[in-house]
């Protein structure tokens, strides 16, 4: 039996240094070509304001590790506080491996040593993403109001083609509000239910649902919604400080990271949606800004801007798990 934990304990040494090496080379390889491409590109941005859109992100992330806690809270799968957040942290590693499994591998160590199933951490990680998602989308609907007045009235007539530009226009508002609706119809938990049943079925595993009612997952969905109004104002801080857009245009630039985080989700085998991200926040951009080599620079600037902040953020649990270790140390000799 002794044998048995000396050698799971060497796997799991041994799985960790693996991870550390796949995250160190991806990394590496992900700031060389960004550093090259910015070397080539000519900008000098407000540094007072891009601190500020740093300070916004920084906030997001850490509200989305709370966020992750609220979740296995209701899942009944919750370790303390602390430990969630520090777990979440660094699970961000994660999302610098091709593949989005391994963010949830991260996690398993520190729920598995509470006693916690790995099947409610996977499904609180598939509501996590889910909640993700649909905050970005709600975003994204939102912001279609804010769209520049020709760009709203192209998306109007490709709906409607053969209307006037003012039916046009009412049509795809209308379209819009019943979408709104329809998002909200879709949270249901027993429609998630539903389909995580399904899964279960595919996967053979009987206990694929979430305990979570109505009110709350309402109540969930609003918090990822609000902390994407507050990733979306760090973008749009983000874009100014490299380029003078209004603040009317702010929640139409908000929606662009949106939508562009979704479908980098969603680009499963990219490193962090790498590539495809900064080609949709390129598109959207152009809406608003006149300048080619502007767009160009915000897009590389983007990719960095998110993967500093987590880094910082990685190095702070770090430290913070550090100093813990050595006080409960002296603590222990004391006693």
């Amino acid at each position: 039996m002794k044998n048995l934990k000396l050698n799971k304990a060497n796997i799991m040494k041994f799985l960790k240094i693996a991870f550390l090496v796949l995250v160190v080379f991806f990394l590496v390889r992900y700031f060389k070509k960004n550093i090259n491409e910015i070397k080539e590109l000519d900008f000098k941005p407000n540094w007072g304001i891009f601190a500020g859109s740093m300070l916004l992100y920084f906030a997001y992330k850490f509200t989305l590790a709370s966020l992750w806690h609220y979740i296995t809270y209701l899942n009944d799968s919750s370790i303390t506080y602390k430990n969630a957040v520090v777990c979440y942290l660094y699970s961000i590693l994660g999302k610098y491996i091709p593949g989005k499994v391994f963010m949830l591998a991260a996690r398993f160590p520190a729920y598995e040593k509470e006693g916690v199933k790995l099947s409610k951490v996977t499904i609180c990680f598939f509501l996590e993403n889910i909640c993700t998602l649909l905050g970005a989308a709600f975003l994204f609907l939102i912001s279609l109001f804010f769209f520049p007045r020709k760009a709203l009235m192209d998306l109007a007539h490709k709906v409607v083609p053969n209307a006037s530009n003012e039916t046009a226009l009412y049509i795809f508002i209308g379209l819009l509000i019943l979408l709104i609706v329809a998002f909200f119809i879709c949270i249901n938990p027993k429609i998630i239910n539903f389909f995580l049943r399904t899964f279960g079925k595919l996967i053979k595993k009987q206990d694929m649902e979430i305990p979570i009612t109505y009110p709350q997952m309402i109540k969930v969905v609003l918090l990822f919604i609000a902390n994407w109004i507050i990733v979306g104002a760090g973008f749009y801080l983000l874009v100014r400080s490299i380029y003078p857009v209004p603040l009317s245009e702010s929640l139409y630039c908000a929606g662009i990271y949106g939508i562009s985080a979704i479908i980098g989700i969603l680009a499963v085998f990219t490193v962090s949606g790498l590539g495809v991200r900064e080609g949709i926040i390129g598109v959207g951009l152009a809406l608003i800004i006149p300048s080619e080599p502007t767009i160009v620079i915000i897009s590389v600037i983007s990719r960095l801007w998110a993967t500093i902040a987590e880094l910082i953020l990685i190095f702070i649990a770090f430290l913070f798990t550090q100093i813990t270790n050595l006080r409960e140390k002296k603590l222990g000799k004391n006693d």
